[in-house]
């Protein structure tokens, strides 16, 4: 009976450690899908802030045409 369960040992202990390394990946891949979700919220955030930027540029290089015409004007 000993002889047995000693060599019942190592298969539970492998598939424990299976277990144990397969959690683990689990693990890492849903933290990889969070990080993922993250960095692209981040991204959309960063294309919106560019867009906002382009148009703020576009109506200052608008307003700066208009400025240096009436100032002509005036002169």
């Amino acid at each position: 009976m000993t002889n047995l369960i000693s060599l019942l040992a190592a298969p539970l202990a492998a598939g424990a450690a299976y277990g144990g390394v397969k959690a683990g990946l689990n693990g890492a891949r849903q933290s990889l899908m969070q990080i993922e979700r993250i960095v692209n919220r981040l991204d959309e955030k960063v294309d919106i802030h560019g867009e906002r930027l382009a148009s703020v540029e576009a109506e200052t290089a608008h307003l700066k045409e208009r400025i240096a015409i009436v100032g002509k004007g005036k002169e």
